[in-house]
């Protein structure tokens, strides 16, 4: 449960904690079901409410029956409305049983408390605890219709009645909010204490990361520049590959730099788009040209890296296929989302076509997907190509 989000924690808890009361109410109606026995086997009792034999006990059975089939129910699909089903029935047979046993003056009658506050455990709703108030009307109705209604006194325990019940349930709903309430604390505080220590792991990592790598690419990158200060100014060819190795060593040690900024949560897209668009175009021989529209403010690190990562993509796919002279990059902000949007004036190509082997444009639609993200190509032959993505502002 402790990987999940909260919104889903909150549920999971509320499912579990009706899946125990479910099978406490089964144990409370074993109870009454223990005391029914004795009725049907103590004559007297059973006469005393009106109960005839043998339809008494089918009428049992049946009862018993529906009652442990709805404890088997706990935990399946629609198990809530099976067993609000059946409460519902424990209503009727509350009713017939009060009917017959003297109407609302029958001992049964504080039962109906008991029911009120089942309701309100299982289902801590202003409408679902509906079903126990009726009882109170329908019983005063079954005494006027069997004639058996004395006023003022009748009315006087219903009202006593229908305070009780208002009782309950406030005090249920009540303890209910609370409970909830102090559980999403728990889960908030759960949330802050993990993103602490996840926020510490990462800054570990990350002076790890810069202190091993970092100083390993500096060295490779000292010692290029050393042996092309020593070898021979005629030797072009050496020259070139120690060239490369610096700027690929270089470069590395700018990717380093990114990934330690995105862990310790201070990556800029902005300026990180700015700078490698630039850099890029240096390298290439590219006229790049990069804008951005909106304010950045605080976004969330995955989406921005994903953004990177899929300009990253498009400059590559720009300098290795597409023969173009100038590239125009875009960053649009605004309230929901960040927009990049990648032009270049090359030869374009056939997106509908694209050759077996080459993932880049397929990593750019699942790296956006991944923080809900989309991307749209436009490209033609001879027409150049046109990237565009978007994503939402939280990941």
């Amino acid at each position: 449960m402790s990987n999940v989000a909260p919104d889903q924690t909150v549920f999971i808890h509320v499912q579990e904690r009706f899946a125990t009361r479910a099978r406490a109410l089964f144990y409370a109606r074993l109870a009454l079901m223990a005391i029914g026995l004795g009725v049907l086997a103590v004559p007297a009792w059973h006469r005393a409410l009106n109960i005839p034999l043998p339809s008494g006990v089918y009428f049992y059975l049946l009862v018993l029956g529906y009652q442990v089939g709805s404890y088997l129910w706990v935990g399946r699909r629609f198990a809530r409305v099976v067993i609000f089903t059946t409460l519902c029935l424990d209503l009727l047979v509350f009713l017939f049983l009060v009917a017959a046993s003297g109407g609302i003056k029958s001992s049964l009658m504080p039962t109906q408390l008991v029911f009120t506050m089942l309701f309100a455990l299982l289902y801590p709703s202003p409408l679902a605890i509906i079903p126990p108030l009726l009882t109170l009307p329908v019983v005063a109705k079954i005494d006027q219709i069997l004639g058996i209604q004395t006023l003022p006194g009748d009315l006087l325990l219903l009202l006593w009645y229908c305070a009780l019940n208002i009782t309950v349930v406030y005090v249920m709903v009540y303890l209910e909010g609370r409970e909830r309430s102090a559980f999403q604390e728990v889960v908030r505080l759960q949330r802050e204490r993990r993103q602490t220590a996840l926020d510490q792991e990462r800054a570990r990592i990350a002076r790890e990361i810069h202190d091993s790598v970092g100083a390993a690419l500096s060295g490779v990158i000292l010692q290029a520049e050393y042996l092309a200060s020593q070898i021979d100014a005629t030797n072009t060819a050496l020259r070139g590959e120690l060239e490369e190795l610096r700027e690929s060593a270089t470069e590395g040690m700018e990717e380093l730099r990114r990934a330690v900024s995105v862990m310790r949560r201070e990556f800029n897209l902005t300026s990180s788009a700015t700078d490698y668009a630039a850099a890029f175009g240096q390298r290439h021989r590219l006229q790049v040209q990069c804008e951005h529209q909106g304010l950045e403010g605080e976004l969330d690190p995955e989406p921005q890296l994903v953004l990177f990562r899929i300009l990253q993509e498009a400059l590559a796919n720009v300098a290795r296929h597409a023969q173009a002279k100038s590239i125009h990059v875009r960053l649009a902000f605004d309230e929901h989302s960040i927009r990049l949007a990648v032009r270049d004036d090359g030869s374009g190509f056939d997106p509908e076509r694209v050759t077996a082997g080459h993932y880049g444009l397929r990593n750019m639609s699942e790296r956006a997907a991944r923080v809900g993200g989309t991307v749209r190509i436009e490209s033609a032959p001879g027409a150049g190509t046109a990237i565009e993505v978007e994503v939402p502002r939280r990941g």
